[in-house]
């Protein structure tokens, strides 16, 4: 008998990809998307970042790769929960975004949306 763990995900999550930004110390990391919910993100970077890390993220939201001249970036604090190397050489992770305000919860919800009737 299989042991099925639950869906212990509090937010629906949307496969996208952009550009992300982390800001990590004094340093910027530029990393894609692999997919975006209101909790968190997960990305793919050239090289390691550490759980517990944490970090300023910043998104390019665009719709059909263009960027919205409307839209500012996204932008929110956040902590690495996971990483792992892939077998192309590079590092997949996952991020929990801090707690986010009324104003890029809203940001978000409007960018995921667009971004799922887009496909």
């Amino acid at each position: 008998m299989r042991n099925v763990q639950p869906n212990r995900r509090q937010n629906i999550r949307y496969k996208v990809t952009v550009t992300a930004e982390l800001l990590l110390g004094n340093e910027t990391l530029t990393a894609e998307t692999r997919d975006i919910s209101v909790g968190g993100i997960s990305l793919m970077l050239d090289r390691e970042i550490k759980e517990g890390d944490s970090v300023v993220v910043t998104l390019i939201l665009t719709q059909d790769g263009i960027e919205d001249a409307r839209e500012k970036p996204f932008q929110t604090k956040a902590v690495v929960i996971w990483s792992a190397p892939t077998d192309a050489g590079t590092w997949i992770a996952g991020l929990r975004f801090g707690t986010l305000g009324q104003a890029q919860t809203r940001q978000l919800e409007r960018f995921l949306k667009a971004a799922q009737t887009a496909e």
